[in-house]
């Protein structure tokens, strides 16, 4: 297992030498194993299918998912429901339906705005976030610099329940500056200044939690938010 790292590189250990004492020691079976993933990935999606949940947490390891998830449904553990007019069913975990029963009263709202790493649950399976979110992402790492639609390692806006916009930002740690190449507005966002006060707010945390000194803006920055980023 990777016990730390040297810049860049990673360091490599036995793991028996790496763990603490109490880490559980108990071997699981293959069935287990799926029956406490599936749970996880789950939890962590919210509502799910089958498709969702193999692409999550052990992604691609889930060996007889289906009949592992109808032995949760049988006991209890999770409830199956439709969503909107998605074809096939989806599932929820039974220690979230309370939340969910609160979010059809209109008694839930997350209002949080935060900038999401690309491999942050909402985002790691693409083809979900652009079904649910309406919102198309690609990691453009290893595209050309001239073929690049947003950046290098781009971060998503996510406004509330909303995916807004992403940024391209950039470190400079010898002299603690965060550089914002860019930020992009979906077209449907809203250009208030309460959500580009919000938007500024995000990326005050990521810096801060850099350790930057400063925050350095280009011009490519949506008009109706130009105001509270720039100035």
């Amino acid at each position: 297992m990777v016990a730390g790292r040297s810049g860049i590189q990673k360091l490599w250990d036995l793991s028996e030498r790496c763990l603490p004492d109490w880490t559980p020691r108990e071997k699981l079976s293959e069935k287990e194993v799926v029956r406490r993933a599936a749970q996880k990935a789950l939890r962590a999606l919210g509502v799910a299918t089958p498709q969702h949940i193999n692409q999550h947490f052990t992604r691609k390891r889930y060996p007889h998912l289906n009949e592992r998830l109808h032995e949760l449904t049988a006991a209890g553990l999770i409830e199956r429901l439709h969503v909107g007019d998605e074809k096939g069913e989806w599932v929820i975990h039974t220690a979230d339906v309370p939340l969910l029963d609160r979010i059809e009263a209109n008694d839930f709202a997350f209002e949080r705005t935060t900038l999401l790493s690309p491999f942050d649950n909402p985002i790691c399976d693409r083809a979900r976030t652009a079904k649910l979110f309406n919102f198309d992402f690609t990691i453009e790492i290893y595209v050309p610099a001239h073929k690049r639609q947003y950046g290098y390692y781009v971060l998503p806006i996510l406004h509330g329940d909303r995916m807004i916009g992403r940024i391209d930002p950039k470190m400079n740690r010898e002299h603690g500056r965060l550089h914002i190449h860019a930020v992009h507005a979906e077209k449907d966002a809203p250009r208030d200044r309460a959500t580009a006060r919000a938007v500024r707010r995000a990326i005050e945390e990521l810096a801060a939690f850099l350790g930057a000194n400063e925050i350095h803006y280009t011009h490519r920055v949506p008009s109706g938010w130009q105001r509270d980023l720039l100035h």
